[in-house]
């Protein structure tokens, strides 16, 4: 098995995370809601040049390469 050090300091940071507010997932919620609203900026901005189509797409029931599912 292969160990990734990028994805190990992931799951550290993670779990540091966590512990800082002792896995009370409300808390952590409270935190995440807290940093996005004192940040200027969103996040994502969508891009303005896509439209969202109604219905769907004409290939949508097809697979990558083209079949039929």
């Amino acid at each position: 098995m292969v160990i990734d050090p990028i994805v190990e300091e992931l799951h550290r940071q993670r779990e540091e995370y966590m512990e800082r507010f002792h896995y009370d997932f409300d808390a952590i919620i409270r935190d995440i809601k807290e940093r996005e609203a004192s940040n200027p900026s969103p996040f994502l901005a969508p891009p303005s040049d896509v439209r969202v189509a109604s219905g769907s797409a004409p290939d949508a029931k097809r697979g990558a390469r083209g079949q039929r599912w």
